[in-house]
């Protein structure tokens, strides 16, 4: 019974071991074929977009804090969260003591916006002048911006008038069209990992805000910084630099010099040496390159 058992045993092993060499040769021969597909790249027309990518907060066109101009109480608020307010419409009223019946003159909204933020209750009492301790914020939004900082490195592409593509990351479902609007012409400085780096601030607006879109929310910039539409584009992985200057390996195995243009993360443009749809290698340096 045992030499039984240890006969089935071996057969299984075998027939597993001999399933498993199948497998591996047919996994090495599928590998070879696509492989062969995959290492040619094709010269195509496209639009080749420069960009410089960085972090931001949406900002609103202008806000104010309604905080009391004395200690006192608060008597009244005349608005909630989601209110439309005119400028002079009454915001809130403030008395020394609630038990006062002299006449009182409220605060009133200095511009038009919307309320955003309620803090406090009628009847609690408010320090004069306390920001923390705000009664109510307004925000105009008719105009939403967000608010970045360019690294140094990146000042000098950098334009007012260039567009921009907003991506929140709340928003998955779309991005929005932006233009830088101001440019700061004076770095400021900031400590990162013990070191001091400087950063120039910049503002950018939003062009096609909707609902969605709210002050304090996170996003990410993508400011176009250079664009050429309908130009001669190749991936990095098919041309190689050598001295200076650049080469691609023909479909046939033959070395061509190119003239390359401006470049981005994916592409260059090709300015001489190739035409629309000709078909290149990736590069290889184990293969002996022929000059053409």
């Amino acid at each position: 019974m045992n030499r039984l058992l240890q006969n089935k045993f071996l057969v299984a092993l075998l027939v597993f071991g001999m399933f498993a060499m199948g497998f591996v040769i047919v996994a090495k021969q599928n590998n070879l074929s696509s492989n062969g597909k995959e290492g040619l790249g094709s010269v195509k027309k496209s639009d080749l977009i420069q960009r410089v990518t960085i972090a931001g907060v949406v900002v609103p066109n202008r806000k104010t804090i309604i905080t009391a101009p004395y200690n006192g109480y608060i008597r009244k608020i005349f608005v909630k969260i989601g209110d439309r307010v005119k400028q002079g419409d009454p915001i809130v009223s403030i008395v020394q003591s609630l038990q006062s019946s002299d006449p009182v003159y409220p605060l009133r909204a200095p511009f038009p916006g919307t309320v955003v933020q309620v803090e406090k209750n009628e009847g609690e009492y408010i320090k004069e002048g306390d920001a923390k301790e705000f009664v109510v914020r307004i925000d105009d939004l008719e105009k939403l911006f967000v608010l970045t900082n360019a690294p140094e490195i990146d000042r000098v592409k950098i334009k007012a008038g260039q567009e921009a593509v907003i991506k929140a990351s709340a928003i998955l479902t779309r991005s929005y069209k932006g233009i830088i609007r101001e440019l700061s012409l004076a770095a400021k400085e900031k400590e990162q990992w013990g070191q001091s780096q400087v950063e120039f601030p910049i503002r950018v607006e939003v062009l096609d805000q909707d609902q969605e879109l709210s002050p304090g929310m996170s996003v990410v910039i993508d400011i176009i910084t250079n664009k050429k539409e309908n130009v001669l584009t190749l991936r990095h992985e098919f041309i190689h630099r050598e001295n200076e200057k650049y080469f691609v390996i023909l479909k046939n195995g033959k070395k061509r010099s190119i003239e390359v243009g401006i470049q981005n993360e994916e592409a260059f443009e090709i300015r001489d040496g190739l035409k629309e749809g000709e078909q290149v290698q990736q590069i290889n340096f184990s293969t002996l390159i022929q000059n053409e």
